[in-house]
């Protein structure tokens, strides 16, 4: 059997941990390194991370002070043993047939990538790659790797999804990579990452197996409002665009990719440092003293909230979005969308980066009884025109 490398970091999750540790030591597939990496953490963490280690010889505790990430992951990189890595955040867990399904399917790829379920209150997502199932491997699916893993036609749709936790990789492909990425880098580190050992890999399998739990808790640096400084956008930027201008294939179709990525992680994390004309970029229908309804309570739609409460040209009428019960359990004012027939407004804003998903709402509204006119969404035909900031490049 081939030694797999389990990089787990850990900060401040002693309830949620022991699920997790589990989750891997019950693998069906045995041929473990499991490495837990305690990055500082002030509650019991660490001392639970310890108490495993004594019950299971395949683990292994790194104690360090808290510097993030990608560092804990760097930490687990100068020790990790195995042929493949793989990785589980400290409050996530996966089903205990993983490792040895994929390694069933692989077909020894240096990267194996499957799908992982988003793990709600109240529900369940499950996020997949969108390409198609199977083996990359030739010259030609190569090509449809590269021109297809970053966005997959639709903005903003990944054709490979960005993660590191719902992949294999070959442990000398991903160390390489991960020592590449910034230490400061906070949001996008996975991404900064995983293209780059796409790019790297003679062969890549593609699975929609969906194995991996992603916890969506609402203090994650993900979801909170944490500002994120600007040279974290440019740290990715200039090491994606680097490796992008060295792949064999596709660098084209992998360059116009990289500008689409960098508006669609700028809308969510950097929308008031974008200084463009548009009173609600990318919003072309939203005019001054509008009355709008946002739909969407997600990242963007959070982003898109914040700013309009804070202009004086814009007034919010309603917000409101399919699983508005999750989120009022957040303490967000958000309704369902049947209130939007009780509401006066003016246009209604799908805040939703997905432009396929936004379509489908948009005709849902209109089923609703919104006129077509007095809705808006983001579209990939307006970004195409627009430029990313310069400081993006500096």
């Amino acid at each position: 059997m081939r030694l797999i490398s389990v990089i787990v970091p850990v900060y401040n999750v002693e309830d949620y941990l022991e699920q997790c540790i589990e989750s891997i030591t019950n693998q069906t597939y045995s041929e473990l390194q499991i490495i837990l990496i305690d990055d500082g953490s002030t509650d019991e963490s660490g001392e639970i991370c310890d108490r495993y280690a004594l019950i299971d010889d395949r683990i292994e505790v790194i104690h360090k002070k808290n510097e993030g990430l990608v560092s804990a992951r760097k930490s687990g990189a100068a020790v990790a043993r195995g042929e493949y890595v793989a990785f589980v955040d400290g409050d996530d867990w996966i089903d205990c047939d993983t490792f040895q399904r994929l390694m069933e399917v692989g077909q020894g790829a240096d990267i194996i990538t499957f799908a992982c379920i988003e793990e709600y209150e109240t529900y369940q997502l499950v996020e997949t790659n969108t390409i198609e199932e199977g083996l990359y491997d030739s010259k030609d699916k190569r090509i449809v790797l590269y021109e297809s893993m970053l966005l997959n036609h639709h903005f903003f749709e990944f054709g490979i999804m960005p993660h590191l936790c719902d992949k294999l990789i070959k442990r000398h492909i991903w160390k390489e990579n991960q020592l590449n990425v910034s230490d400061s880098v906070s949001y996008g580190e996975d991404a900064a990452c995983v293209y780059p050992c796409l790019i790297d890999a003679s062969a890549v399998y593609v699975t929609k197996l969906p194995m991996y739990h992603y916890r969506q808790r609402t203090g994650s640096i993900v979801k909170s409002g944490i500002k994120i400084a600007k040279k974290n956008f440019a740290d990715i930027y200039n090491l994606l665009e680097t490796k992008f201008n060295l792949a064999p294939l596709g660098r084209e179709k992998l360059q116009e990719h990289l500008e689409y990525y960098m508006w669609f992680i700028l809308l969510v994390k950097a929308y008031d440092v974008l200084n463009k004309d548009a009173l609600l970029f990318p919003f072309k229908k939203v005019s001054p003293n509008m009355r709008l309804i946002i739909y969407g309570a997600g990242g963007f739609g959070k982003t898109i909230k914040s700013y309009c409460d804070n202009s004086d040209s814009i007034s919010v009428s309603g917000w409101v979005d399919l699983h508005y019960a999750n989120y009022r359990q957040q303490g967000l004012d958000v309704t369902s969308i049947e209130q939007i027939q009780h509401m006066e407004y003016d246009c209604v804003v799908i805040a939703i980066l997905n432009e396929r998903v936004a379509e489908t709402i948009k005709d849902e509204l209109i089923q609703r009884g919104v006129a077509e006119e007095r809705i808006d969404w983001v579209k990939k035909e307006i970004l195409k025109h627009e430029k990313i900031p310069e400081w993006i490049k500096e």
